[in-house]
């Protein structure tokens, strides 16, 4: 008798054991998608973080495609959500409660950016056109610093009219964009607070004098955390960077010997050939035409693959030091890290010859924002 009871107690433990370990149901996920945009609520961002946090913890990361969608899985609940392309970013609060197509949202949040002025070469432009812009005022959301009636080699005034030559930019200009701060180029290049006052500083193609005091002050600020857009002619300015063309890049001597305005390029990045391709039809099987090349551009001779990252490849004509021609294969735009900051720089740049973008710029929008994304 003994023992059944003992036995009837011993399934009832049993029973209710397996019963307590039972697993709890899992949660429901619930499929959100959504669409992040340029400033101007237009084009896509690609690759930029999307990060869903729930009480300050992360449950969810993905990244946006090529048309800027992205997909979420979550429970019901609300999120903050934190979608960032480099520096460039917004913030949205969400609640979940069935699977929904969220509306489409645009970068909100801006990094401070200074431009400074050039010739036959107008990137501010192109950071109008995708959205830098006050909507209400129509002023622009960055600094445009006066960078062509200060501080130019003299001695190279006459080749800068041929590197210019037949082009009318100053009928295109849009006066919006003339310089809108009481300070020049030469005072923010040898002021290292002012410099640093700025996240991202667009330095466009001009001939500056070397100045060994501006250029140790450039790289400090890019070691510090800054981001440094230089084209063209305006590689005079990475000399200390690049240690003299030792480091990172080395430009071409006889320098400003290219030849070739036009060429048909090979872009070596998949998310910039797939972000042409589907938002705009360019960059079919990875081959764009770059046609705003200036007479006597800076070459690239070669750079290093370990510590940068090149964009573009493309045959181009320049002279050596015999005026000979020579056609061949070059790398026309790069990206290298230094400290905590990064460098980009292209051999050819916007000219501002026509209202809508062209091919070169929109390959310009994309690196403006890919300039500051570092992870």
């Amino acid at each position: 008798m003994k023992s059944i009871i003992l036995s009837a107690l011993l399934l009832l433990f049993v029973f209710s054991c397996s019963e307590d370990e039972k697993p709890s149901p899992t949660p429901e996920s619930i499929n959100v998608s959504g669409r992040l945009l340029a400033p101007n609520n237009v084009d896509p961002i690609v690759n930029a973080k999307v990060t869903a946090l729930h009480n300050n913890i992360i449950t969810y990361e993905t990244t946006t495609d090529a048309q800027g969608n992205f997909q979420l899985s979550l429970e019901k609940g609300d999120y903050n959500l934190n979608l960032a392309k480099g520096l460039f970013t917004t913030e949205k609060q969400i609640t979940v409660e069935e699977e929904t197509a969220l509306e489409n949202y645009k970068i909100e949040t801006l990094p401070s950016i200074g431009v400074i002025t050039g010739s036959f070469d107008n990137i501010e432009s192109v950071l109008y056109g995708i959205g830098l812009v006050n909507p209400i005022t129509g002023q622009p959301l960055f600094d445009i610093i006066d960078g062509i009636t200060t501080n130019k080699n003299t001695s190279l005034d006459n080749l800068e009219h041929a590197h210019g030559a037949n082009k009318s930019s100053a009928q295109m200009k849009n006066p919006i964009l003339d310089p809108n701060v009481n300070f020049s180029y030469t005072d923010l290049m040898s002021d290292p607070t002012l410099l640093a006052s700025y996240d991202v500083l667009f330095i466009n193609c001009s001939s500056h004098s070397e100045n060994p005091t501006y250029e140790q002050n450039l790289m400090d600020y890019v070691n510090n955390g800054g981001f440094l857009y230089v084209t063209d002619w305006s590689s005079s300015l990475l000399n200390t960077i690049t240690n003299n063309d030792t480091n990172y890049l080395s430009f071409y001597t006889p320098r400003r010997s290219g030849q070739s305005l036009t060429t048909t390029a090979t872009i070596l990045d998949g998310n910039l050939s797939a972000w042409l391709l589907l938002n705009f039809g360019i960059s079919v099987n990875d081959v764009v035409e770059i046609d705003e090349f200036l007479y006597a551009w800076q070459v690239v001779d070669s750079y290093d693959p370990t510590t940068t990252i090149s964009w573009i490849n493309g045959e181009v004509d320049y002279n050596d030091a015999t005026s000979t021609t020579i056609t061949e294969n070059k790398d026309l735009a790069f990206t290298f890290l230094l400290g905590q900051g990064a460098v980009f720089y292209s051999s050819f740049h916007t000219e501002n010859q026509e209202f809508d973008f062209t091919t070169t710029d929109r390959i310009m929008e994309y690196l403006v924002f890919e300039m500051t994304d570092i992870d």
